[in-house]
């Protein structure tokens, strides 16, 4: 495997602290794991043109201790144009290379730091391509050290619960000087509520909140239910483990269940990975305040989900997340999956005792964006249609024979090259290289399943539930299609908490 490292995260060594220590962690689990980091030509092109001649002298000097990847075959200019968007200045023109050197896999993964690639990626589809630093570690030791797991759980808690001296707020209290200490104390004389997430008795992520009136707010989206993120903030030494994510579902299905219009925070223009995570999960920026903070809006959708014409299925689930179309232009299907893979792909269902599995909300789920893999000769599913996790027998756990979850399919592809399993799955995967390996080794094609997910079924269907009310006639063996008949009765057990 091969990294390509932007020279934004070499000349950042220097200047930010976190970033060195990450960066210097990450080329360390390279060297000891086998995999290749390399800087490109044209970056070094990119540096010779600084007019200073002392900063390009020093910059040069680190990248100097990586092998260049040469002579690629690039196509013109105005063909990078048309695949990675427009190309203004000459440093744009080398992020344009540097994302189809990992188009044609001459690398497999882009380390960079820089928002505008990873914009450029995801508009072009090379998202799940590109890292920064945090992604990069968070994937080699989930890779290669799979004994070292973190199972996050969102805990409620009141804001007098939370020590503010915590070094999770040193950012915000130097941006808001002594305007920190009046609005943390009034947000505990409130008792306002909160989301956390700790780590080993740490605090990794945190989320304040309150609702507010439209006057309180002045949003520009129509509604009256509505809920304010006052804070949303995640620990610089727990980033690339998806926590924003996390949080950013416990806001969504929160939001659904209790009946909002709209909710909204506000971000400075430096927090470009949040703004990126909001955007991507349907926020949109409808102004600035007198302080320069943007504000970004979503509408919380209600009823049931249509598919537009000139829409997709997916299209759809995207915008409108958690909710999602389920009507007959999306098929659904039953897939059966072990305990143990059930326990790595969904561990916020595993760490919940059976008692609480019974209270409806009470699973917050981790990430959203997750990949299943198989062997299923299955090649009816595609995008768009609704899946239905089901655990295989396990003797003693309240799930054993259960349908558990929910998703919706992304993609579907089929590789027997696990040079290409690793790439399409890199920051999806909860699953170690040499899990993928073994895999990849079989004799049929490996089916990778890229979904939503939607959120889990409380409490889990049991077969004979299933089976008793015609949904299925025998404990599922393989990825099994259900009819629509068969979904209708299915539907009203479900019981997630919205309508769709």
């Amino acid at each position: 495997m091969k990294f390509l490292i932007d020279t934004n995260v070499v000349i950042q060594l220097e200047d930010d602290g976190e970033i060195k220590a990450n960066f210097a962690d990450l080329l360390r689990r390279c060297h000891e794991n086998g995999i290749k980091v390399f800087v490109h030509e044209a970056s070094i092109e990119d540096i010779n043109r600084d007019a200073n001649e002392a900063r390009k002298k020093a910059t040069l000097s680190k990248l100097n201790k990586f092998p260049q990847l040469k002579k690629i075959a690039s196509p013109s200019v105005d063909d990078l144009k048309a695949r990675y968007g427009e190309l203004p200045k000459p440093n744009d023109v080398v992020d344009a290379k540097l994302l189809h050197a990992v188009s044609i896999t001459v690398a497999d993964f882009l380390i960079t730091e820089d928002d505008g690639l990873h914009r450029r990626a995801r508009k072009a589809h090379l998202a799940d391509r590109v890292m920064t630093v945090a992604d990069a570690l968070v994937w080699l030791k989930q890779s290669f050290e799979p004994d070292i797991v973190f199972l996050p759980a969102v805990e409620e808690v009141k804001a007098h619960e939370i020590d503010f001296a915590d070094p999770i707020f040193e950012g915000l209290r130097s941006d808001y000087g002594a305007y920190f200490d009046k609005w943390t104390a009034k947000c505990i004389n409130e008792h306002r509520d909160c989301w956390i997430i700790k780590d080993d008795g740490a605090l990794a992520a945190v989320v304040i909140r309150k609702n507010e009136t439209r006057a309180e707010a002045g949003i520009t989206k129509p509604g009256e239910q509505i809920l304010k993120i006052c804070t949303f903030k995640v620990s610089e030494d727990h980033r690339g483990q998806k926590l924003g994510e996390q949080l950013l579902k416990q806001i969504f299905w929160h939001a659904q269940r209790n009946g909002y219009d709209v909710m909204y925070l506000t971000a400075k223009a430096k927090q470009v990975s949040l703004i990126r995570l909001l955007e991507e999960y349907g926020f949109e920026q409808t102004g600035d305040q007198a302080d320069g903070d943007g504000v970004f809006e979503k509408v919380v959708g209600k009823g049931k989900v249509a598919l537009p014409a000139g829409e997709t299925a997916i299209g759809v689930a995207r915008k409108n997340y958690p909710r999602f179309y389920d009507g007959p232009k999306a098929n659904k299907f039953v897939i059966p999956i072990r305990p143990a893979y059930h326990a790595k792909l969904f561990p916020e269902v595993e760490m919940l005792p059976q008692n609480v599995a019974t209270t409806p909300g009470a699973i917050p789920g981790n990430t959203i964006r997750k990949v299943y893999i198989c062997h299923s000769r299955n090649n009816a599913i595609g995008a768009g249609d609704v899946i239905f996790f089901y655990q295989t027998k396990k003797p003693g756990s309240p799930r054993s024979q259960s349908m558990t979850s929910i998703g919706i399919v992304e993609n579907v592809r089929h590789t027997q090259d696990v040079d290409e399993v690793r790439r399409w799955t890199a920051k999806r995967s909860v699953f170690s290289d040499a899990e993928l390996t073994s895999w990849v080794s079989g004799s049929s094609p490996l089916k990778v399943i890229d979904f939503l997910l939607i959120g889990h079924i409380v409490p889990p269907l049991p077969l004979g539930a299933l089976t008793s009310n015609s949904v299925l006639s025998s404990w599922p063996q393989s990825i099994t299609r259900i009819s629509e008949q068969s979904y209708r009765r299915l539907k009203p057990m479900l019981n997630l908490g919205f309508v769709f």
